[in-house]
C-alpha cells in the first residue's frame, strides 16, 4: 500500500504528486540540491505529526495546501483567511516521527544560553540511567563500541519545568568524572540521540505491527561519519524488519544512496521550467551523478536496469569474456539517463582516458533512442547497441499475461510463487481492468512485488530466472548480443 501525497506551493516546491510505499525496508528521496528534498519529507511528516506550519514553512501563498490519501482516508491542510486549517475524512492510520539534520531536530528546542547554562548546573539526582536500547546502539553506531556510552543518562522534562519547557527528555554523559550535558555533545551525538529516543519510544508502541510506521530522516549524512551512517543503514535494516517501519532518509549520500535499491530510490529531477519530475525506480548512478567509485576499470558498460546487468554479466561469463580484463556493468535507470550520463562521462572525463564506455540499451527502446540522441545533437562516439528483451516490467507482461509464453510461466509459478499463485495475480489483474492502460507493465509487476515481499523473495530472484530462460531460448538474438560484447571487448 502507499501514501499519496499531493503538495501545492509550499517553498521550493510548486506542484508535486508523489506516491510513497509504506511497506517496511529503507527508501531514499534524493535529488540535486534545492531540488525540494527536505521540503517533501517535512510535508510528508505532517500526515503523523500536527507542526505548526508556519515555522516549518515560513510565509506561503494563499493556496498553498498539502493533500494525503490513504487506505480509503484523507487528509488535507490549505489555508483559509490566511491561516493554516487542517480537515480529514477517515482516519489515516499511519505512525511514526521525522527528524531534521539541522535545523528542526527535536534536540534544538528551548535552547536559549541562559537555559543551557541551567541545564549545565542541574542535580546529579534528577538524572536517571537512559534506556539500554539507546545507550548501546549510540556506542555500536558512533564507535563500534556498544559500551562506549554506558555511562548515559536523561532526565524529564516535567523534573526541570523550574528551568524552562522543553521538549522531550534531556540526555547527559559521563566522562572521566564530569557530567556533560546533550548541548556540549558534537552533532552526531546530538543527531543521533534524538532518532535512537524517538525509535526507542515508538517501539514501545508497537504493541501490533500491523499499523505502518513511517521514519523521516532529513540529511542525517551532515552530522555523521561515512563509516557511522554505514553502521547506521545496517542498524535501521535491522530495526525496519524487526517492528515494521518504512525508513526514509532525504539524502544525495553516495554512502546511503547505494545502500538502497532502486526500487526503493525516489529522484526529484527539477527541469528548467521549475517543473518536479520523480524518477521511480532509479539508480544510484544517476542519482548521485558520480562515477568516481568505478575509475580504473578497462570497461564501463552503462545498461539501463538491474535485469540487463544481469544479461550482460552472465553472457561476459559463460563466454569466457572477462580475460584480464576489469569491467564494471553499471545500472543507471531508463535510456535518457543512461545516454545523459554516457555524455556527461565523455564531457567531464569522470572516469579517465584509460576506460571504453559503452551503451547496452533495452530492445523496445531503439527508436526512441536514436530519435533522442538525435534531438539532443549527442554526439560522443560511445559504441551502442541493443539487449534481446525490453524492461522487466515490460517483458513480464508480454510473456505472462499478452501473449502466455506457457513453459516461462510455468517456471516461475512452480519456483517462486508458492502460496498466491500466478494463476491467482493475473486473474486478479484482468478482472481489475489494469491492463487496460498498463502499457509498461508496472502494474502488473506492482502486484507480483507485493506478492514477493510477503514471501520475503526480492526482485533479484525473478531477475535470475528471466536470464536463465533467456539464455536457453533465445539464442539467436542472445548472440546478436554476444558479437557485439566480442567485438567491443579485444
Amino acid at each position: 500500500m502507499k501514501l499519496k501525497i499531493s503538495i501545492n506551493k509550499i517553498k521550493s516546491i510548486d506542484n508535486l504528486t508523489i506516491e510513497l510505499p509504506i511497506d517496511k525496508g529503507l527508501y531514499a528521496i534524493t535529488g540535486q540540491n534545492g531540488a525540494g528534498k527536505s521540503t517533501l519529507a517535512t510535508c510528508a511528516s505532517s500526515v503523523f505529526f500536527n507542526m505548526t506550519m508556519k515555522d516549518y514553512f515560513g510565509e506561503t501563498p494563499v493556496d498553498s495546501k498539502i493533500e494525503f490519501e490513504y487506505d480509503g482516508a484523507t487528509k488535507t491542510y490549505s489555508k483559509e483567511q490566511g491561516k493554516w486549517v487542517s480537515k480529514k475524512q477517515g482516519y489515516i492510520q499511519l505512525k511514526g516521527f521525522y527528524e531534521g539534520s539541522l535545523i528542526y531536530g527535536n534536540r534544538f528546542r528551548n535552547t536559549s544560553f541562559e537555559n543551557l547554562r541551567k541545564l549545565d548546573k542541574i542535580s546529579h539526582s534528577l538524572l536517571k540511567t537512559s534506556p539500554e536500547f539507546i545507550r548501546e546502539n549510540l556506542g555500536l553506531i558512533l564507535h563500534n563500541n556498544k559500551n562506549f556510552y554506558q555511562k548515559l543518562f536523561s532526565v524529564n522534562p516535567g523534573s526541570i519545568r523550574h528551568i524552562g519547557n522543553f521538549y522531550g527528555d534531556i540526555f547527559y554523559y559521563e566522562i572521566n568524572g564530569k557530567i556533560v550535558s546533550q548541548f556540549h555533545m558534537s552533532t552526531g551525538e546530538n543527531l543521533l540521540i534524538s532518532i535512537l529516543n524517538s525509535l526507542n519510544i515508538r517501539n514501545s508502541d508497537r504493541t501490533t505491527l500491523s499499523t505502518p510506521c513511517i521514519l523521516l530522516l532529513d540529511e542525517i549524512e551532515l552530522a555523521l561519519h561515512p563509516s557511522s551512517l554505514k553502521r547506521l543503514v545496517v542498524f535501521l535494516k535491522d530495526i525496519s524488519n524487526k517492528f515494521n517501519y518504512a525508513v526514509y532518509f532525504s539524502t544525495h549520500s553516495l554512502e546511503l544512496i547505494s545502500s538502497i535499491k532502486p526500487d526503493n530510490i525516489y529522484f526529484l529531477d527539477r527541469h528548467s521550467d521549475h517543473s518536479l519530475e520523480v524518477i521511480n525506480p532509479c539508480y544510484p548512478a544517476y542519482a548521485t551523478r558520480m562515477l568516481y567509485d568505478h575509475t580504473g576499470y578497462d570497461y564501463i558498460i552503462l545498461v539501463e536496469d538491474d535485469l540487463a546487468r544481469e544479461i550482460i554479466r552472465r553472457l561476459l561469463k559463460q563466454n569466457a569474456l572477462w580475460g584480464n580484463k576489469l569491467i564494471y556493468i553499471l545500472p543507471c535507470g531508463g535510456f535518457s539517463n543512461v545516454i545523459d550520463l554516457a555524455q556527461e562521462v565523455i564531457s567531464s572525463n569522470l572516469v579517465g582516458k584509460t576506460a571504453n564506455i559503452n551503451i547496452i540499451l533495452d530492445a523496445d527502446v531503439k527508436t526512441q533512442a536514436e530519435s533522442y540522441i538525435a534531438n539532443n545533437g549527442i554526439s560522443n562516439n560511445i559504441p551502442l547497441n541493443y539487449l534481446p528483451i525490453e524492461s522487466l516490467e515490460k517483458y513480464l507482461k508480454a510473456k505472462l499475461f499478452d501473449i502466455v509464453d506457457h513453459k516461462l510461466f510455468r517456471h516461475l509459478n512452480d519456483f517462486v510463487f508458492h502460496q498466491v499463485s500466478l494463476n491467482q495475480i493475473i486473474d486478479d489483474y484482468r478482472s481489475s481492468n489494469e491492463h487496460i492502460k498498463d502499457n509498461n507493465g508496472k502494474k502488473l509487476y506492482e502486484r507480483i512485488d507485493k506478492e514477493l515481499r510477503a514471501r520475503n523473495k526480492n526482485r533479484s530472484e525473478i531477475v535470475e530466472m528471466i536470464v536463465e530462460y533467456l539464455t536457453a531460448n533465445d539464442k539467436q538474438n542472445v548472440d546478436k548480443i554476444i558479437d557485439f560484447l566480442k567485438k567491443q571487448l579485444q
